[in-house]
C-alpha cells in the first residue's frame, strides 16, 4: 500500500475539502513508476502502477481503465479516483467501492474525450471558458451523445461532474450550473422510460424451484460414490510423475471402468453450482455481486434457523460479516456444494505440494487463487483436474447465465400475471434485443439476476409473508449496516427499496381490499377492526353488502377501485391486516396479542393457518412450561404470561373465523 500512499501524497491536496494537484510533465516520471497494487490475480501475478491504463486493485475484480486520454486528463482522472479510493468527499471520509469509482472514471473519461474536440486537454481548463462557449459546448454533447435516447448517459456525467468540482480540479461553479440547467431535466426522462425489472411469474419459478431440488436431490445420491473416485485421484497425485503436469492439472490416475463411471455422475455434479446458484437468488434477495461472493462456509444455522452469511465490506478494519435468512433446501444445497469444492481444494494443495515445479505459471498462480479465496462459486467441477474462475458477472456463456440453464416458454396465464404488475417486457437493458418487446405465448422467458430480487420481495408483500420493515431488513438496508458501508450505497439502497416496492403497493392493497370485502360478505372477519370494517361498509351499502349499490358506486366493483385507490396507510402482516400504516405503536412486535383488540386490525380466513400455529405452538410449549421444577416457573413467569396471551388471541381469532358462512 506504500505506493499507494505515496501517489496520493504527490497528487492530492487532503483535508476538510480536497483539491487535486495541477498536472506537471517533470511530476509524472516519478509517479508513472510508483507500484500501487501488488497482488494474485485468477490467473497471473498483477502489478498496477500510476502509469498503466488499466489498474486491477487488491481485493476487487473488475478493473478502472483510462485509455485514449489526453496526459493531463489522464493525470486528472488517476489522481481522482485514488481520492475516492482512500479518502472518499474528505479527509477520513468513506471511501467509495471500486466499483462505483469504475463508473465515475468511465464517465468523465466520455466527458473528458468529448471536450477534447475543442481542444480542450483537462477538466480544469473548463475554467477559462466563458459561459456562452460552455452552453455551446453542453448542448453539441447533448446531440452528439443521443441523450434524449439515452437520458442515462446524462444524468451519469452530471453525477460524475460532483466528484471534479468536490475535488476543486475544475473550480469555476458556471460550468457545474450550466451542466446542471441542461442535464438535471434527462432525470425526469430516465425516470420516466424506466421500466421497473419485471417479476418472474409463479408458474415458472415453480418450474425453476423443482427442477433445482430435484437437481439437488440427484447430486444426494450419487456424491458418496463420485466423491470415492475423486478422493482416490487426489490420493494418487503424490505418487504420479510431475511431468503428467507439465501442461495441465489433468490426473490420469483412474482405470477404464471408473472413468465410464465418472462419467455417469459429471453432469450432474458440474451443473449442480448453477442451481444452488438459482436457489440462491430465489429464496434470499441477494444480489449479484453478494451471491458470487458467498464463501464456501456460508451455510449457518442459528436456533434452528437456517442463514448465508456474505462479507458486507472488505474495506473494513475487521471482516464483518451478514446473515441472510434461508430456507432448508437452500442451506443443504448450499453445504453439499461446499463439500464438492473442498475435494477441488484439496487437490489445488496437492498439486501445489508436489508438483509446482513442473506446472505452468498460469496453472499455478491459478490454484493458489482458488486457496486463498474460497468462494461458493469459483470452483470449475472438472472429471479429472481442478481449476478456478474468476466470477464479476453475468455473461453469455457464464455459470450464472441462467437462460442457458433453463429454458421455459411462456403462457396465457404469466402473461396476464406480468400485465397485471405492468411489467409485461423481456427485458429493461436497452441493449438487450428483447427491450421493452412484450412477451408472446410461447415465448421463452428471459432470467436476470436482479429480476429474482425483485420477484422476492413481491412475493414476501403480495403473499402477506411480511411488510416493507421485513424486506428492508432482509435487503439490508438497516440504518445500522449502512454506517458500515459506503455513503453513496445507503443512499442507492433506500432508492432501490422503495423503487422496489411502490409498484407493488397498489396490487397488495387491491388484493388485499379485495379479501377483506370478500370476507365481510360472510360475516368472516376477525378482530376489533374486522367489526368496525362490517358496520361501516353496511352503512356505506345500506346494510346490503352483497350488491354494492349506492348512491356513490352502482357496482361492488366500483366500490372495491375507489377503496384501493385511497387507502394508503395499510400494511400487510403475516397474521393480518394493519390499517393503521406507520402510525402503529407496535410495528414489528412478535407478540400478536397486541394486534387482536386493537380498532386498526383485521384478519380473513387467509389468516387462519397462522393463528392455528400459533395456538398450538403456544399449547406444546405452555405443556412444557408445566413440567418446569417450581423455581424455574418463577424464573419464566414473564414467557408464560406471554404463551398465555397469544393463545387467548389465537382463540379468539380462530373463533371469529370459523362462524358459519352466512347463507346465500
Amino acid at each position: 500500500m506504500t505506493g499507494v500512499s505515496d501517489a496520493v501524497d504527490l497528487t492530492l491536496v487532503i483535508g476538510e475539502s480536497m483539491r487535486v494537484n495541477p498536472y506537471q510533465i517533470e511530476l509524472m516520471v516519478k509517479l508513472n513508476s510508483l507500484l500501487l497494487w501488488d497482488f494474485t490475480r485468477i490467473n497471473t501475478h498483477s502489478k498496477t502502477k500510476f502509469g498503466d491504463d488499466r489498474w486491477y486493485s487488491a481485493g476487487n475484480k473488475s478493473s478502472v481503465t483510462f485509455y485514449n486520454c489526453s496526459p493531463k486528463l489522464t493525470y486528472q482522472l488517476k489522481s481522482l479516483a485514488l481520492g475516492m479510493y482512500t479518502q472518499g468527499i474528505m479527509e477520513g471520509g468513506t471511501p467509495l467501492s471500486w466499483n462505483t469509482i469504475g463508473h465515475l472514471i468511465s464517465n468523465l473519461k466520455r466527458f473528458g474525450k468529448f471536450i477534447g474536440k475543442y481542444k480542450i486537454f483537462g477538466l480544469d481548463e473548463l475554467d477559462d471558458i466563458g459561459d456562452l462557449k460552455i452552453r455551446e459546448i453542453i448542448r453539441e454533447m447533448v446531440v452528439d451523445m443521443k441523450m434524449n435516447e439515452h437520458p442515462s448517459v446524462a444524468t451519469a456525467i452530471l453525477k460524475a461532474m460532483y466528484w471534479v468540482r468536490a475535488y476543486q480540479i475544475c473550480t469555476n461553479p458556471i460550468v457545474y450550473e450550466v451542466m446542471k440547467e441542461y442535464l438535471k431535466v434527462f432525470e425526469l426522462l430516465k425516470k420516466e422510460r424506466q421500466n421497473k425489472h419485471p417479476v418472474i411469474p409463479p408458474r415458472i419459478m415453480n418450474i425453476i424451484l423443482h427442477k433445482s431440488e430435484l437437481q439437488f436431490g440427484r447430486v444426494e445420491e450419487i456424491f458418496e460414490t463420485w466423491s470415492k473416485i475423486q478422493h482416490d485421484i487426489n490420493y494418487n497425485i503424490s505418487v504420479l510423475a510431475s511431468n503428467s503436469f507439465c501442461k495441465s492439472t489433468y490426473s490420469n490416475t483412474l482405470s477404464k471402468g471408473e472413468r465410464k463411471e465418472l462419467d455417469k455422475y459429471h453432469h450432474t455434479i458440474n451443473s449442480f453450482r448453477r442451481y444452488v446458484y438459482g436457489l440462491v437468488l430465489s429464496y434470499t434477495g441477494m444480489r449479484l455481486n453478494e451471491v458470487i461472493a458467498l464463501p464456501d462456509d456460508a451455510a449457518i444455522t442459528i436456533n434452528e434457523k437456517y442463514y448465508l452469511k456474505t462479507l458486507l465490506s472488505k474495506t473494513a478494519d475487521e471482516p464483518l460479516y451478514l446473515e441472510w435468512v434461508t430456507n432448508k433446501i437452500t442451506y443443504d444445497a448450499v453445504v453439499m456444494l461446499s463439500k464438492i469444492n473442498k475435494i477441488y481444494r484439496e487437490r489445488a494443495e496437492l498439486m501445489l505440494t508436489h508438483h509446482a515445479h513442473a506446472l505452468p505459471e498460469t496453472r499455478r498462480v491459478n490454484l493458489q487463487y482458488g486457496l486463498d479465496h474460497r468462494e461458493l462459486f469459483n470452483v470449475q467441477h472438472r472429471k479429472q483436474s481442478c481449476t478456478f474462475t474468476l466470477n464479476t458477472g453475468t455473461h453469455p456463456n457464464g455459470f450464472s447465465n441462467l437462460n442457458t440453464l433453463f429454458n421455459i416458454p411462456v403462457t396465457a396465464e404469466d402473461i396476464k400475471h406480468l400485465n397485471s404488475l405492468n411489467c409485461n417486457y423481456q427485458s429493461v437493458a436497452y441493449n438487450h434485443k428483447g427491450f421493452r418487446t412484450p412477451y408472446k405465448v410461447g415465448d421463452p422467458f428471459n432470467f436476470s439476476d436482479h429480476m429474482f430480487r425483485h420477484t422476492f420481495a413481491w412475493f414476501i408483500i403480495a403473499n402477506r409473508l411480511g411488510d416493507l420493515d421485513d424486506i428492508k431488513y432482509q435487503f439490508k438496508h438497516l440504518e445500522s449496516s449502512m454506517t458500515l458501508v459506503y455513503s453513496q450505497r445507503g443512499y442507492d439502497t433506500m432508492e432501490e427499496l422503495i423503487n422496489l416496492t411502490e409498484s407493488f403497493s397498489e396490487f397488495m392493497t387491491s388484493q388485499a381490499i379485495n379479501n377483506i370485502v370478500s370476507a365481510a360478505e360472510d360475516g368472516v372477519l376477525a378482530g376489533r377492526g374486522g367489526g368496525n370494517f362490517i358496520s361501516r361498509m353496511s352503512e356505506i351499502l345500506n346494510g346490503d353488502l352483497s350488491t354494492g349499490n349506492t348512491p356513490h358506486f352502482s357496482t361492488m366493483e366500483e366500490l372495491l377501485i375507489f377503496t384501493a385507490k385511497h387507502t394508503s396507510n395499510f400494511r400487510g402482516l403475516s397474521h393480518g391486516y394493519c390499517t393503521k400504516g406507520s402510525d402503529c405503536k407496535v410495528r414489528n412486535v412478535a407478540d400478536p396479542s397486541h394486534c387482536v383488540n386493537c380498532s386498526s386490525y383485521i384478519a380473513t380466513p387467509k389468516h387462519l393457518p397462522h393463528w392455528l400455529v400459533i395456538k398450538q405452538r403456544c399449547e406444546t410449549q405452555l405443556e412444557a412450561f408445566d413440567k418446569f421444577p417450581d423455581d424455574m416457573k418463577s424464573r419464566f413467569m414473564s414467557f408464560s404470561t406471554a404463551l398465555t396471551d397469544n393463545l387467548n388471541a389465537a382463540n379468539i381469532i380462530i373463533k371469529q373465523l370459523t362462524i358459519q358462512v352466512k347463507a346465500a
